[in-house]
């Protein structure tokens, strides 16, 4: 690799990788107010942030990948370009396509980074996260020992009330539903919940309480008086579902060898393979995207314009959507699982072709000074149109050119 292309090669790793680390801030910001409000009434907030944050991350890096390395590529070109760096290159005989391999280069490495993120850190982190968010959930009754008012958690309704003098403690009240429409009625002058640092179950001791339990028949059985007593938090005892309720939980080895539906019987074979085209998809698209950025980032002229950064996005950001449409199209079986992807796919690497050949071996205007002229010149047919239907419009123009 020659010194331009190391120098290039620089560039566009410093502008990829910044870009990156700022979307996957941008991204978990956005995130992170749901996320509070879940482990809100976990009693391990902390940890449990902590981990669902890090189950967050290969989803937003599957997002965070194609737009920065779009958005590198086209900065690095443009201002390659507007500092006369490209004009050089161009006359001393380097082509264009040779200053495209330091992109095509970090486009492979992604590509292959892509491979094992979709299909396999994604997955995991998907279910990790519904798993730390259904653990939060089976520990909320400390939210509702915790609150002072009633609150029901599954079958059980508590009141925690305040004592003026020690705000951590005061009466309490549990009404507990049991079979038969029997319920237990159990009251205390004197509760407080603690933590188990082992296990972080919740735990109410009761201080100076009495409970009785009221049958179908509205009978009072079953009084009972006692100075202390304790009620572990109502906690579910089942474990978590496992892995791979839907396509979006499995890794790629394991969409492959489902294909025909023989390993995952309960998962559509459609959605199963819809999936695994949208991944290969995505994966394919990071090696055509620096022959759409690149000349999306050239500018000749007096006037760059920075309308490469906006309408590469905005392109990207919409094949992304499409992509996501017909890989819900061939789950579904509207279509076949691969229709929904591979035909937007040849479209997208036939555009990229003639966008990239325009602009290397033609040596033409930049494509988005070609779409500016053609836009020009649309606007041009408009007004002449106008004209042309309303007559006195353009009396009314040229009379106000003239004050």
């Amino acid at each position: 690799m020659g010194q331009l292309n190391t120098y290039l090669l620089r560039r566009a790793f410093t502008s990829i990788g910044g870009l990156v680390l700022f979307a996957l801030a941008v991204l978990l910001l956005e995130r992170i107010l749901r996320i509070f409000e879940i482990v809100s009434s976990s009693t391990r907030p902390a940890n449990d942030a902590s981990q669902m944050v890090v189950n967050l991350l290969p989803h937003y890096l599957g997002i965070a990948i194609p737009v920065a390395l779009m958005l590198g590529t086209i900065m690095t070109i443009d201002r390659f370009s507007r500092s006369s760096e490209l004009t050089s290159a161009f006359g001393s005989g380097i082509s264009l396509f040779h200053m495209t391999k330091p992109f095509l280069l970090i486009a492979i490495i992604l590509s292959g980074l892509t491979v094992f993120i979709e299909g396999y850190f994604q997955p995991v982190g998907r279910y990790g996260y519904r798993e730390v968010v259904h653990s939060v959930q089976q520990r909320s009754s400390t939210a509702a020992l915790s609150e002072g008012k009633f609150i029901s958690v599954r079958d059980t309704t508590f009141y925690r009330g305040t004592d003026d003098n020690d705000t951590e403690s005061g009466s309490i009240f549990i009404l507990e539903k049991l079979k038969d429409d029997a319920m237990r009625i159990t009251s205390a002058k004197r509760g407080e919940v603690i933590v188990r640092e082992e296990s972080g179950d919740p735990v109410l001791q009761l201080e100076n309480g009495r409970g009785f339990i009221v049958t179908p028949e509205r009978n009072i059985t079953g009084q009972l008086s006692f100075e202390a007593s304790a009620m572990v938090g109502q906690l579910d005892t089942y474990r978590f579902r496992s892995r791979g309720e839907d396509a979006r939980e499995m890794t790629t080895m394991e969409l492959i060898r489902n294909r025909k539906g023989e390993t995952r019987p309960n998962l559509s074979v459609n959605a199963n393979n819809a999936a695994l085209h949208l991944r290969a998809a995505r994966a394919y698209l990071l090696l055509l995207l620096p022959f759409i950025a690149v000349p999306f980032g050239i500018n000749y002229g007096r006037k760059p314009s920075s309308a490469g950064i906006f309408v590469g996005v905005v392109s990207l950001l919409t094949l992304q959507k499409a992509l996501e449409f017909g890989q819900s199209l061939g789950a579904k079986g509207t279509i076949a699982p691969w229709m929904g992807i591979w035909p937007l796919m040849g479209i997208v690497t036939l555009s990229a072709i003639i966008i990239f050949r325009h602009s290397a071996y033609k040596m033409g205007q930049p494509p988005l000074s070609i779409m500016s002229t053609i836009f020009e010149d649309v606007l041009k047919d408009i007004r002449s149109t106008l004209r042309a239907l309303f007559p006195s419009l353009g009396a009314a123009r040229d009379r106000g050119q003239q004050s």
